[in-house]
C-alpha cells in the first residue's frame, strides 16, 4: 500500500507520518504540489492539505491522483472549514480539520485505512461449474433463497452456497449490513430510505430492498451515519 502525504507545514507533516507509521504501508511525504505531479508512484491512499502556498491547492493533486488510480482513498486536511463545499466536489472519503482533537483524527485515519481495504477486497466463489471474483464496490446487495446466496452486482448475478450469517460476519466491517432476514445491502449503493421502511438502491433497476422489523433500528442508524460521514 502506497500512501502519499502532501502538506507545506513540515511540522504537521512529520507528526502525521508518525501517526501512520503503525500501518503496513510505504509512506511518501511531499511539501510541494509539483513533486506529487512528477511522481511515477501509484498511490492507494492520500492525505492532502488543501492550502499549499499562495497559488497552489491540494485540489490539483487530487485530480492527478484520481487519474492514476480511481480507487485512491482521498482525505483532505485543512485549518479552516471554508473549503468544505468546494472540497466535497472532489469526492474525498474524509474531510478533517487539523484543529480536531487527536483522538478524533486517529479515528478518522483508521476509517480511511478500513476504506482502502474495503475498496480492494474481493468476493470469490464457485457454483454450478463456474467461478467468479467481484470487487465489493460492485455488489449492490445480497439476497438469500433456498439456502443459496445471490450477489447482485454491476456485472450480473452470481450464486454461491454461503449462509447469510457467514457473509454478514465477513462483510460487516466493509460497509454491508443486514436489513432483513433474507437481504444484506452495500451502504455505498443506498440511494434513499423510504418512510415505509424500504431501501432504494442506485442500480439500473432502482431495486427496492425491504427492511425487516427486527432490523429497522440498525438500518436507520447505518443510513443516517452514512449521510453524516459523507461516505
Amino acid at each position: 500500500m502506497n500512501v502519499v502525504l502532501l502538506d507545506d507545514d513540515c511540522i504537521f507533516l512529520d507528526a502525521l507520518k508518525r501517526r501512520l507509521s503503525k500501518f503496513n504501508c510505504k509512506i511518501y511525504t511531499y511539501t510541494k504540489l509539483v513533486d506529487v505531479l512528477n511522481s511515477n508512484t501509484i498511490f492507494d491512499v492520500a492525505f492532502i492539505d488543501i492550502e499549499l502556498g499562495e497559488n497552489d491547492t491540494g485540489f490539483k493533486a487530487v485530480q492527478f491522483l484520481k487519474n492514476q488510480n480511481k480507487k485512491c482513498v482521498i482525505a483532505f486536511f485543512t485549518n479552516y472549514n471554508k473549503y468544505a463545499i468546494k472540497g466535497y466536489s472532489y469526492q474525498p472519503f474524509r474531510y478533517i480539520l487539523k484543529t480536531q482533537p487527536d483522538a478524533s483524527i486517529n479515528k478518522q485515519i483508521m476509517a480511511i485505512f478500513n476504506e482502502y481495504h474495503r475498496r480492494n477486497k474481493k468476493l470469490t466463489g464457485s457454483y454450478n461449474g463456474y467461478t467468479f471474483s467481484t470487487a465489493l464496490d460492485d455488489v449492490y446487495y445480497i439476497s438469500m433463497s433456498n439456502h443459496i446466496a445471490t450477489l447482485h452486482t454491476t456485472k450480473g448475478d452470481f450464486e454461491i452456497y454461503r449462509q447469510m450469517k457467514e457473509l454478514e460476519n465477513e462483510l460487516s466491517e466493509f460497509g454491508f449490513f443486514r436489513c432483513h432476514r433474507s437481504y444484506m445491502v452495500n451502504i455505498q449503493h443506498i440511494h434513499v430510505m423510504r418512510s415505509d421502511f424500504v431501501f432504494i438502491l442506485d442500480d439500473s433497476n432502482h431495486s427496492d430492498i425491504p427492511i425487516g422489523i427486527r432490523y429497522r433500528k440498525q438500518a436507520e442508524d447505518n443510513f443516517l451515519n452514512n449521510i453524516r460521514m459523507g461516505v
